[in-house]
């Protein structure tokens, strides 16, 4: 067995920076992938208008979608987040 002991550097990183009011406020879901994966047809099925919203934006944004399109995701991340 190893002598020495383990070490970690996981640090979490906070950006203070406060989003315009133009962007809608939403709680991030705060799971992992698993309980995401299971629950990913159901999301889809009640989702699927918000979740084709943003995709066509970050289709038309042509790469700057991550930005441009920051509250048709916040509205996709409520969705899911009320599933």
């Amino acid at each position: 067995m190893a002598a020495r002991q383990p070490r970690f550097n996981q640090h979490v990183l906070i950006d203070t920076t406060p989003l315009p009011d133009s962007i809608p406020k939403v709680k991030e879901i705060g799971a992992s992938s698993a309980p995401l994966l299971s629950a990913s047809f159901f999301i889809g099925a009640r989702c699927k208008a918000f979740n084709d919203d943003y995709m066509v934006c970050k289709t038309q944004a042509k790469g700057t979608g991550e930005f441009d399109c920051m509250r048709e995701g916040r509205k996709a991340t409520r969705c899911a987040a009320s599933v």
